[in-house]
């Protein structure tokens, strides 16, 4: 190890002394010296010059490289935009078709209710009429046997009387509860609106809440003394609570 120390030593020393020769022979040629400045001053430059332009040529990749990617994210955001707008062309038609298809059910049952009604209203119709040919069938039955001397007028209008009190009811029932009474979408159900009134809400008497609110409290009041006295508060606030509880059942039966 020494002797690497001292070979350095020793190389160091060569280079001082070959400098300062250098120099000196320099120092005698001032052309040589001069050309030598002007070499190690293109030297310098061109080293500087090279330095920039590869620093210039890395900044420009750099740059170009950045930019490429910056196109790429603007690229891959268009792509995701284009891709939303077909999902969201695909979720509309889908949107679309349902609402088509709802829109055809309720068509249809809609339909179907109207057609329910007007073949219920027919039937309810045709009712009405037959029970006209029943009674004016009876009319005429009578009057022919009134006609032959069989019955008497007495008898005739005993008779008719009720045929044309049935009809008559018949027709103003069937009318009234039409118009008044019957849902006008659904034909088998029938329209209330409030004809029975509301059913009535129990008022708390004070005294209950009172029960309940000091039960309540002599509870969490007596809690803190003790596990006997706890025992004792709890049974006491208990009844309390049921008296409370009792009295609120008294004014809801009132």
């Amino acid at each position: 190890m020494t002797n690497l120390d001292q070979i350095i030593d020793y190389t160091k020393i060569y280079q001082d002394v070959e400098l300062a020769s250098a120099i000196a022979q320099l120092k005698k040629d001032p052309a040589q010296l001069q050309l030598f400045l002007q070499n190690q001053q293109n030297n310098v430059y061109n080293d500087i010059t090279k330095q920039k332009d590869n620093t210039f040529q890395k900044v420009y990749g750099d740059l170009n490289r950045a930019s490429k990617v910056q196109e790429s994210v603007l690229m891959y955001n268009k792509r995701n935009k284009e891709l939303s707008n077909i999902q969201q062309n695909i979720v509309n038609n889908q949107q679309n078709s349902a609402n088509v298809i709802t829109q055809d059910k309720n068509v249809a049952s809609r339909k179907n209710e109207m057609n329910e009604w007007t073949v219920n209203n027919k039937k309810d119709t045709l009712f009405v009429f037959s029970s006209l040919f029943i009674m004016l069938s009876g009319l005429l039955l009578f009057t022919v046997l009134w006609s032959m001397g069989i019955i008497s007028s007495y008898l005739w209008v005993l008779l008719s009387a009720p045929l044309i009190i049935i009809f008559v009811l018949i027709v103003v029932n069937r009318s009234l509860y039409t118009e008044k009474l019957r849902n006008k979408r659904y034909w088998n159900k029938k329209i209330f609106e409030g004809q029975y009134g509301k059913i009535p809400i129990p008022s708390i008497c004070p005294e209950a809440i009172q029960g309940i609110e000091s039960g309540l409290t002599a509870i969490q009041g007596n809690i803190k003394t003790g596990f006997a006295s706890t025992v004792k508060s709890v049974a006491s606030g208990t009844q309390q609570l049921g008296q409370g509880i009792s009295s609120i059942g008294q004014s809801i039966s009132s």
